[in-house]
């Protein structure tokens, strides 16, 4: 049984190749940088960073990364779960990214909306360098928040593991990890004036599971709010998310087809 799990791991690995060389990586790279991954895995010892050249939309991308982030790469460029650009008459100038790891989304979003600034929040320690670093490489312009995002300011107990993708906030049941880290929680209003900003045309949201309280507390925010692309996690539910959302005359849809459950929401003119 395990004989057959790996020949079609290996399998599945091998299509995903084919995504990469759409990328502008050459055949195979995507099977060696995996393999490598399981190489270090094993031995219990980080893959070194490096960096790697992609192209996009015609467009040179480079990013600094290992292979404990190329699933997140995966769902923002080869599934491409933010393309929204078709949603807007006009492009957002103003873009908050929650979540944003070591940059991928903004990167992808700069790159659809090139006339756009952003802020960024991200609550994880391990993943500031290199965010900083992701950014400047794809020339974003960016104001980076370290600290996770919240409907109260103060501090939290941040959750993590190996993976440096999905840790979460203390409270919101995801994830069973073990190790934990104090981090400054900010709000969004605190963000968009540290930005100088009255409005935001676009906010990104992924961040493991805190959305709802996010979305449903001291949310007047939501009122300078254009649209909203987010990933919603397993304790919550699109439902729920929307009754806090109607008020502002947003409707979450399901937003594209890739791995991750996206949804969007343009607020509604009247």
């Amino acid at each position: 049984m395990n004989v057959f799990r790996s020949i079609n791991a290996f399998w599945n690995v091998c299509l995903e190749d084919s995504d990469f060389r759409r990328l502008g990586r050459p055949p195979g790279w995507s099977v060696l940088f995996h393999y490598q991954g399981r190489w270090h895995d094993r031995r219990k010892v980080p893959m070194p960073v490096k960096k790697y050249s992609f192209l996009f939309l015609g467009r040179p991308l480079e990013f600094e990364l290992t292979d404990k982030y190329i699933g997140a790469f995966k769902g923002v460029f080869n599934d491409r779960e933010y393309d929204c650009a078709s949603e807007f008459a006009v492009a957002p100038r103003r873009i908050l990214d929650l979540g944003g790891n070591i940059g991928f989304g903004s990167v992808f979003l700069a790159k659809l909306f090139p006339e756009a600034e952003f802020a960024v929040v991200e609550p994880d320690p391990r993943n500031l360098a290199l965010l900083k670093t992701n950014l400047r490489l794809n020339q974003v312009p960016a104001r980076v928040i370290a600290g996770a995002i919240g409907s109260t300011a103060g501090t939290l107990k941040l959750r993590f593991g190996d993976n440096p993708t999905c840790s979460s906030m203390t409270g919101t049941g995801m994830h069973d990890l073990a190790d934990a880290v104090e981090v400054k929680v900010t709000t969004i209003p605190q963000v968009m004036a540290q930005a100088g900003w009255s409005e935001v045309d676009l906010v990104k949201i992924d961040i493991e599971g805190a959305e709802e309280d996010l979305l449903a507390r001291d949310n007047q925010w939501l009122a300078r709010v254009g649209a909203i692309i987010l990933e919603i996690h397993p304790n919550t539910t699109v439902e729920r998310l929307n009754v806090h959302l109607a008020p502002f005359g947003f409707t979450l849809k399901r937003f594209g087809s890739g791995r991750e459950p996206v949804y969007f929401a343009r607020k509604n003119r009247r």
